[in-house]
């Protein structure tokens, strides 16, 4: 079988990367004779990242991100349109060499306002309905969409594909929301709880170090730049953020003498997406004292495995939460679009919420002390809970393995 991946992001986004290698993992056991390729937007990058990983090629999505100027913008969007409308053709002998089409986990498809991004989301998925492909949908979150056209463009791709697995409920009434007809949906949990962890000697003699002369608890922690696309105050809530975290750093260095490790989850492909300025951002607080910034490029497995090492995490990165719920560390979920909230409910953890438009430092603190304080509890409950979890995640491939 080939299985064509399609609308795959950057492997320099730690998360993105897990969710490609977890769906791999799962293809590979449950379909062992697949040849896969992957369309990317950074096909140069992830080429080197994914061939080595039982991928046969990865490619260039079908079309080009716009450049930065308005009227380029304008042009990238009309020429997506024309694709989207059927008034414009490609060939791809991607699509032509595929079996069946898989648009790959993620929360990709929303908009806040007119979306070129969500366009050329939408082109990459009805390219395959050209080439009479069946599409399948693997653990996504859809919305929010505040565009009304936006709305309808979604609604009219999204009514056609063959499956549609959602990893939130919140997703299933945003589909409604829209007006999607399809009545193949279903909610699964995120691809990247299966993801396979890789022990590494690396994380190990960092972490050997870090409890040098230090007896109190490992505390991880991903912070990320945000926009407060929904806010109007901007400036105002991002300063809250940031003043939340080290605000909370400091209260778990001197209540627990813990040390916090802040790890980048994501290193691009662009400076807003790079987590290590921000968190060095967080560390100038003169009274943080015994916390620090891990400045490494290690892989989604490799990352898992640290996560899984520390005594408790504290997440903006969602899917640095899912490493560490799935290795049954407690986790207080910083949450900034609604699907870090649907996994926390997923787990019946949502009191383990943190909503990042209104976060205080009381309120962050205050959920860390909660955590702590029942870390056994939380603890049992994940390995209650997560090993059905990673059993429902590998269900999209098993309907692929069952029904294309």
């Amino acid at each position: 079988m080939n299985i064509l991946i399609i609308n795959a992001h950057s492997s320099q986004n730690k998360g993105d990367a897990g969710i490609i290698l977890a769906m791999l993992d799962s293809f590979n056991k449950h379909i062992p004779n697949a040849s896969i390729k992957i369309k990317t937007r950074f096909p140069d990058i992830d080429r080197l990242f994914y061939e080595n990983v039982s991928v046969e090629e990865s490619v260039a999505n079908i079309s080009v991100d716009p450049k930065d100027s308005k009227l380029s913008k304008v042009l990238s969007a009309r020429k997506l349109l024309k694709l989207l409308s059927g008034s414009d053709k490609r060939i791809d002998p991607d699509y032509e060499w595929a079996d069946v089409v898989v648009s790959c986990g993620g929360g990709f498809l929303l908009s806040h306002r007119f979306s070129t991004a969500l366009l050329q989301h939408l082109v990459q998925i009805k390219l395959a309905f050209d080439y009479k492909k069946p599409v399948i949908i693997y653990a996504q979150s859809i919305g929010p969409f505040y565009n009304s056209y936006m709305q309808k463009m979604s609604k009219k791709i999204l009514d056609q594909v063959d499956q549609i697995y959602i990893r939130e409920t919140i997703s299933k009434e945003w589909l409604n929301t829209i007006g999607c007809t399809n009545k193949n949906v279903h909610v699964v949990p995120d691809a990247a709880f299966s993801l396979e962890p890789k022990p590494s000697g690396l994380v190990d003699a960092i972490l050997a170090k870090a409890k040098e002369n230090h007896k109190g608890p490992i505390i991880g922690l991903t912070a990320r730049d945000w926009n407060f696309p929904e806010m109007e105050d901007k400036d105002f809530r991002r300063r809250s953020y940031v003043e939340s975290i080290q605000e909370v750093i400091k209260h778990v260095e001197k209540k627990y003498q813990a040390k916090v490790l802040l790890m980048p989850q994501v290193l691009g492909p662009n400076p807003f997406n790079d987590d290590r300025l921000i968190s060095k951002e967080i560390l100038q607080d003169e009274g943080i004292t015994t916390s620090g910034l891990l400045d490494v490029d290690f892989s989604p497995r490799e990352l898992k495995y640290l996560y899984s090492k520390v005594d408790m995490f504290i997440g903006t990165r969602m899917h640095s939460n899912i490493f560490a719920l799935s290795s049954f560390v407690p986790t207080i979920a910083i949450n900034y679009e609604h699907k870090t909230r649907g996994i926390m409910e997923m787990l019946d953890l949502e009191e383990n919420v943190v909503e990042i438009n209104e976060i205080t430092p009381d309120e962050l603190i205050s959920k860390v002390d909660h955590c702590w304080n029942n870390k056994e509890a939380v603890r049992k409950k994940l390995e209650q809970n997560i090993p059905n979890l990673v059993k429902s995640s590998e269900k999209p491939a098993i309907y692929i393995k069952e029904e294309i």
